[in-house]
């Protein structure tokens, strides 16, 4: 246990001395956002309600909205939009359903110019890409939920692709900009946030604390 503390402890402290970025070292126009999940269901009520999540709410907002005003390349909503029979429902409870207010991103995002909405199936929103296009893109910033399941998958899955190809991207995840939910003694977000982001260090992934502008 005394190791397993230590362990802990020394990842945490990985975070804890990691950048401050600032906008101006992107060149926005080669610059992606992606904010995954940042829907009704997730931020504003419904069985996967986190308060947590809810509380990125502002912050991604005003973050999306400095970006979209400055001729960032383009903005993408990721959000859950499920049908009654839909695989992932076995996994997790009803949530998100097509055509329902769950699936909706919050209207602090709706409203905001050129974003564009893309729903998703599953959490790995990598899969609704099909015509994978970033010729002209350096930095990917991706924000939202949570950091343990849609975001990691997500990050991950796009850096394998960009290896894969032998294409070097600037994958960018604000640790300000992400979380999980909580569930004690069975989805502690602390420890998931520490432990997620440590793994997404270690798959190429740029963590860091927060994205100043």
């Amino acid at each position: 246990m005394e190791n397993l503390l230590k362990e802990l402890k020394s990842l945490k402290e990985n975070l804890d001395n990691l950048p401050i970025e600032n906008i101006s070292n992107f060149d926005l126009k080669k610059t992606s956002l992606f904010i995954v999940d940042i829907n009704n269901g997730f931020a504003k009520n419904g069985a996967l309600y986190s308060p947590r999540v809810e509380a990125l709410i502002s912050p991604i907002a005003n973050f999306t909205k400095h970006l979209s005003s400055n001729e960032i390349a383009n903005i993408i909503a990721f959000t859950d939009c499920h049908t009654p029979e839909s695989i992932e429902l076995l996994s997790y409870p009803s949530h998100c359903l097509e055509n329902d207010l769950e699936s909706q991103i919050v209207d602090e995002l709706k409203f905001i110019e050129n974003i564009h909405i893309l729903p998703k199936n599953s959490t790995n929103g990598f899969f609704t890409l099909e015509n994978l296009n970033f010729n002209n893109i350096d930095n990917i910033i991706i924000v939202g939920d949570c950091t343990d399941i849609c975001i990691y998958q997500f990050a991950v899955t796009l850096k394998a692709y960009f290896n894969q190809q032998n294409i070097s991207k600037n994958i960018v995840v604000p640790i300000n900009l992400v979380d999980t939910y909580d569930i004690p003694s069975v989805h502690p977000a602390e420890l998931l946030n520490i432990v997620f982001l440590n793994s997404m260090i270690q798959n190429g992934i740029n963590v860091v604390k927060e994205i100043s502008y």
